[in-house]
């Protein structure tokens, strides 16, 4: 057995670091794995960290090859926690949000129940690079449901993560639980593993006209998330790469928080559509 795992481990490294890659060689090859081991011991093998200290799957995000990255996913039932972070990190080294997406990396499990208990559809999270020279991207986001989700949810918070910059970031709306006035926050930061940053970003709501025969549309809610407004330098994320917490720098903060407003509860608010889907966009220039 130690002979066949040997062999397989080899033919799967060729797939995923080999220069002369040909994507019509993955099936066969990895059909060839499937063939010498047990369902689970393939599996077991394509989620440890065995090539090079990272798992297959990484090597075949970060060297570009989906065809193998899928073909091995077939054989996965679930990830474990190691190779979910490494995942995580294959996506933020290429800055891959939509693979980020697919894999299901930043979805919450409790926050997923909810929403089905709820019976509210997906959200939608399209990050764009506007001008990779300088810096900018933006985030498209469609929150369904958002108030109702608000207000059911258990902890007082809804949070979501993307992938820009090279980066792994969080988003949520948050109402403090030190706060006396009752009013949601919106907050950003970085996630682990993602290098500090330099931010300055606006997260701009738009707004729904709810009169009819307006004569011109609402104006959209611009809620500030920049370091210019802010007595520190950098952003820090909320762990070091190997899971410890940070003992912060001077000058550098996890997070920047805003007050969203006293809308948020509002029935009749202007920010969600009549279905209640709150549409934002998040302005983001790295500096």
């Amino acid at each position: 057995m130690k002979q066949k795992r040997a062999a397989v481990l080899s033919r799967i490294r060729d797939i995923v670091l080999a220069p002369n890659f040909t994507p019509s060689s993955v099936t066969p090859n990895v059909n060839a794995c499937a063939a010498a081991l047990p369902a689970a011991e393939l599996a077991n093998i394509l989620t440890q960290l065995n090539i090079e200290g990272h798992t297959a799957l990484y090597w075949a995000i970060v060297n570009n090859r989906p065809q193998a990255l899928w073909a091995f996913n077939k054989f996965i039932s679930c990830y474990s926690l190691v190779c979910t972070s490494d995942l995580r990190i294959a996506c933020m080294i290429t800055s891959d949000h939509p693979m980020f997406t697919q894999l299901n990396l930043g979805h919450r499990s409790e926050q997923v129940r909810l929403r089905g208990l709820l019976g509210c559809p997906p959200d939608e999270i399209q990050v764009n690079t506007c001008d990779e020279l300088t810096n900018q991207f933006n985030v498209v986001l469609r929150i369904r449901m958002f108030q109702k989700r608000l207000r059911t949810a258990p902890e007082k918070l809804w949070y979501y993560e993307f992938v820009t910059g090279g980066r792994i970031w969080w988003l949520r709306f948050r109402k403090p639980i030190v706060s006396s006035n009752g009013i949601w926050h919106a907050e950003i930061g970085l996630c682990q593993h993602s290098e500090p940053a330099r931010l300055n970003a606006v997260l701009l709501i738009e707004a729904h006209s709810r009169k009819p025969g307006r004569a011109t549309p609402p104006e959209a809610l611009k809620i500030p998330l920049s370091l210019t407004d802010t007595q520190f330098l950098a952003l820090a994320p909320w762990k070091s790469p190997e899971g410890i917490d940070y003992v912060l720098p001077s000058k550098m903060t996890w997070g920047i928080s805003k007050e969203l407003g006293n809308w948020v509860m509002h029935n009749t608010t202007e920010y969600v559509d009549h279905e209640g889907t709150l549409h934002a966009k998040l302005e983001m220039t790295l500096l």
